[in-house]
C-alpha cells in the first residue's frame, strides 16, 4: 500500500505543484483547498492518512487547527507545515510535540521530498 498524503493549501498553483511533486515521488496524494474540506477527506480516508502537508496560514481553518483536529482522530499522524512566514509561538510549541516539521516557502522540490521522507521514517530533522 503506497504512503498516503493529505495536501491542504488554499493557493491552487502551490497545491497543484506540491501535488505533482509528491505524486512523482511515489506517494498517493489527496488534496483539499481549505481546512474544513481537508478534515472531511481525513475523516473519510480508509486506511488513515500517513502524513498531512498543510499550509499554516489559511482562511476558515489554519493548518495548525486542521492538524490538531486530525491528530485527535489519529494520534500517530505526522504533519509537515509549509508557510511563507516564520513559525509563531503556537506553531513552535506544536513542532516540539514530535512527528511535526516545518518548511519555509519558497522551497525547492527536493527539500519537500527530503522533509517528507524524514517525517515518514520517524527521523527527527531540525526545522
Amino acid at each position: 500500500m503506497p504512503t498516503r498524503i493529505l495536501l491542504v493549501d488554499d493557493e491552487s498553483k502551490v497545491r497543484d505543484s506540491l501535488y505533482a511533486l509528491l505524486e512523482s515521488a511515489g506517494y498517493q496524494v489527496l488534496a483539499a483547498s481549505n481546512g474544513p474540506d481537508g478534515l472531511t477527506i481525513f475523516r473519510q480516508s480508509v486506511p488513515p492518512i500517513d502524513l498531512l502537508v498543510t499550509d499554516y496560514n489559511m482562511p476558515r481553518m489554519s493548518g495548525l487547527e486542521l492538524a490538531r483536529e486530525c491528530s485527535r482522530l489519529f494520534q500517530e499522524l505526522k504533519v509537515l507545515y509549509v508557510s511563507g512566514s516564520r513559525p509563531d509561538e503556537e506553531l513552535q510549541a506544536d513542532l516540539q510535540a514530535g512527528r511535526r516539521d516545518f518548511l519555509a516557502k519558497p522551497f525547492r522540490g527536493d527539500d519537500l521530498i527530503r522533509k517528507t521522507k524524514a517525517l515518514l521514517q520517524n527521523e527527527s530533522e531540525a526545522a
